[in-house]
């Protein structure tokens, strides 16, 4: 009599019961059906994109190494052939490495990116809100980068100037003039390393004026105070051997392309007149012929 009345009472909630089984059962396949889903994409499009992820990284940085070894390779190159560093050749050289670099890394980072969207399988109605958010952040972003690399590219293509180089660049606000030498020029950025040792990293849209100071040759230009009682002809006989003696000295003759000598008076003072001294020199040289000029002046005797 027990038996058959919990018999019954299993019966009377079955109606109630077999509706839940079944839906749980419905949502243990569909569970299962996802997780296997999960798993097959994380096996497949997963794995391919940390494949892409690791790839674009690893060559990025392979492309560092080769090109960190090549500028080390024209630098060595550069200094045995031409040990007064004015080769205009191997700076443009250096250049373009650095440009080719850049561009390089771009695109890979780029393709890798836009391999890694079309994996991700997105839905046109999430990809299209996306899409236009960046489009309209890259549309007012990209606007400076897009005219640093046009800048960049004329940098190069017209060799205003290369690795290795003295210049002078500006006016930047709110440093004003920046001059020193190039260490790298890529297609947005040129790092010029200054005469106090500071890198300065600027990007090539706001170089609206370069002075390239180590092309060709340059001029040696020393501004000389003579007393009003001095004897001036015998200061400026004094000035000209000077600059035969260091024209003819065997350690500094290299450096100088043309003597140095007394061009006239340059200004008249109460109590001092200028006179100004000149020679030509080659690039980038000008400073040290003159801090010698310099010396030997002082040695004789200020006139």
């Amino acid at each position: 009599m027990m038996a058959s009345t919990k018999y019954e009472g299993i019966l009377c909630h079955l109606p109630i019961l077999a509706p839940r089984y079944a839906e749980a059962q419905m949502i243990s396949l569909i569970a299962a059906e996802r997780a296997t889903g999960a798993w097959n994409w994380l096996r497949d499009e997963g794995l391919l994109i940390v494949a892409i992820t690791s790839g674009a990284f690893f060559f990025t940085r392979a492309i560092g190494l080769v090109s960190n070894f090549q500028a080390e390779r024209l630098k060595r190159q550069r200094a045995e052939a031409d040990p007064l560093g004015h080769n205009a050749v191997g700076a443009y050289q250096g250049a373009l490495l650095g440009a080719a670099r850049w561009g390089i890394n771009f695109t890979i980072a780029t393709v890798a990116f836009v391999w890694t969207l079309l994996l991700l399988n997105l839905p046109a109605a999430a990809v299209v809100p996306l899409v236009s958010i960046v489009g309209a952040g890259l549309g007012f972003g990209a606007q400076q980068i897009v005219g640093d690399v046009l800048a960049g590219i004329f940098i190069i293509s017209e060799r205003q100037f290369g690795v290795g180089d003295v210049v002078r660049v500006g006016p930047l606000v709110p440093v004003g003039w920046i001059e020193g030498r190039v260490e790298e020029v890529t297609l947005r950025v040129t790092k010029i390393r200054t005469f106090d040792g500071d890198l300065v990293t600027m990007a090539n849209g706001g170089l609206r004026q370069t002075v390239n100071l180590s092309r060709d040759w340059a001029r040696v230009l020393i501004n000389i105070p003579v007393s009003r009682e001095a004897d001036l002809d015998a200061a400026i006989e004094m000035l000209n051997r000077i600059g035969h003696d260091i024209s003819h000295d065997p350690e500094w003759a290299p450096l100088i392309l043309e003597q140095p000598v007394v061009s006239g008076v340059e200004d008249i003072g109460a109590e001092t007149i200028e006179l100004r001294f000149a020679g030509r020199t080659l690039p980038a040289q000008q400073w040290k012929v003159a801090r010698e000029i310099r010396h030997r002046i002082a040695i004789e005797g200020a006139p």
